[in-house]
């Protein structure tokens, strides 16, 4: 072997070597980088898992409060009911219904609020409805009745004496007669419906009543 043939064998060797050692140095880049990727990424993951596991939490915590307020409010909004219309009435607390498909804090608290606003309205004869029409009639009938009442007790005022404290007392009573008329009616309303008298009611009752204390005492005071 020459010095020349011995001399291009072993640049072809350290060449040889020298490539062998960039492709190993590039699959150690390679599989480091594919660790570190991997090893982000798992990262990432168990990051998520622990958020996921945290809000997972948080909404349980949450749910349970909710579920306790509700559990609260809901027995003491019962006991209300029953001091209002009866223990006997209502009976033990009732359990809980279906699910709700869609459920919601806000719309629970929302709802035990309506509850409590309706119950509170009840209590003052004041729910947020319409009472039946013939009720209309029925406000005519007790301004009618109280404005003959007052007609009646003024005509015996005046005949058991025609003195003058005697006329003014009797034509109050013919005023406290009109008057008295919504307020048996808001009473009769409050105890039958749970409301308050609306406007065409009160108005229905004050005409009957002026009526019939102007028919009643112009046809029976007329001699007096």
């Amino acid at each position: 072997m020459t010095t020349d043939t011995a001399g291009t064998s072993y640049a072809d060797a350290v060449a040889a070597y020298l490539k062998d050692r960039a492709d190993a140095d590039a699959e150690i880049r390679a599989a480091d980088a594919a660790y570190r990727d991997e090893s982000a990424r798992l990262a990432a993951a168990v990051d998520q898992a622990r958020a996921s596991r945290d809000e997972a939490n948080r909404d349980s915590v949450a749910a349970a409060t909710l579920v306790a307020e509700t559990d609260k409010a809901v027995a003491i909004l019962w006991r209300s009911l029953g001091d209002f219309v009866g223990h006997r009435r209502t009976g033990p607390t009732p359990s809980a219904g279906e699910p709700d498909p869609e459920p919601s804090a806000e719309r629970v608290r929302m709802r035990l609020e309506r509850s409590g606003r309706l119950l509170s309205l009840a209590r003052q004869g004041e729910l947020p409805i319409e009472a039946p029409r013939h009720t209309e009639v029925t406000a005519a009938l007790i301004g009618a009745a109280t404005g003959a009442l007052a007609v009646a007790v003024a005509l015996g005022v005046l005949r058991a004496d025609g003195s003058a404290v005697r006329q003014a007392f009797a034509a109050l009573t013919l005023f406290l007669g009109i008057a008295a008329g919504p307020v048996v009616l808001g009473v009769w309303l409050s105890w039958q419906y749970r409301v308050r008298p609306r406007p065409g009611q009160t108005l229905a009752c004050v005409g009957a009543a002026v009526f019939a204390v102007c028919a009643l005492a112009g046809f029976f005071m007329r001699g007096l």
